[in-house]
């Protein structure tokens, strides 16, 4: 599906928002969202949404486009699973990010046995979810990243919602192995965050933006 965001050729300031889990684990979005994201031209969501609110709440502040993460059919949000938006004359493939449960279970494990992000070819299995594209956004894995594959832009901006700061986020043996291997990464890869996407015809900038106001913004890659 292409959504067509604007007409207009020049620049577009695009804010990015993944993984919110409002009502499932957060009461609403938090203020920082808004406050991060004043000005942009477009929302994307690239999904576990978990409340329409959120995107009532984004529409705000700017057309927002969206999909469905693993989480949202359980609370009743229907959304493709990948857009195409066109914006500040590039297109931007959209999409969650999870893939077949065994791969996920397998993924997970290695990550967790040795500490770090083991991917197991996510941006390949992202990439043949879309034709011709210049970005592609995702979410899932509640950890900013970015990195440019064969031409292609592959950004995440972490997540709205992190468990270590969920009193009652689970207590069960995952639970308790994943937070373990979120303590091993950067605290700047574990802070709540959204991202910002600058599009043109000249370059394309992604920037990760904590929602703690004395944080810094971190620039993670530019095309």
């Amino acid at each position: 599906m292409t959504r067509g965001a604007t007409t207009d050729a020049g620049a577009m300031r695009i804010g990015v928002v993944a993984d919110s889990h409002v009502g499932e684990c957060l009461p609403s979005l938090p203020g920082g969202v808004a406050e991060r994201l004043a000005g942009v031209d477009l929302i994307l969501h690239a999904g576990d949404i978990t409340d329409r609110a959120v995107l009532r709440r984004l529409e705000e502040i700017a057309p927002v486009a969206a999909v469905q993460g693993d989480h949202d059919k359980d609370a009743g949000i229907v959304l493709p699973e990948c857009l195409v938006v066109v914006a500040g004359g590039r297109r931007i493939g959209l999409a969650h990010g999870r893939r077949t449960r065994a791969v996920e279970l397998a993924a997970a494990a290695i990550s967790l046995a040795r500490s770090r992000p083991c991917l197991f070819g996510f941006d390949r299995a992202l990439r043949r979810r879309f034709g011709r594209v210049d970005v592609i956004v995702h979410g899932h894995l509640h950890l900013p990243r970015c990195r440019v594959v064969g031409g292609v832009l592959f950004f995440s901006p972490g997540a709205v919602y992190a468990p270590e700061g969920d009193p009652g986020y689970g207590t069960g043996l995952g639970a308790r192995a994943y937070l373990r291997f979120r303590a091993r990464q950067r605290a700047d890869m574990r802070e709540p965050s959204v991202g910002l996407i600058e599009a043109g015809p000249d370059r394309i900038v992604a920037t990760v933006l904590p929602l703690d106001p004395t944080r810094p913004s971190r620039v993670l890659g530019e095309m």
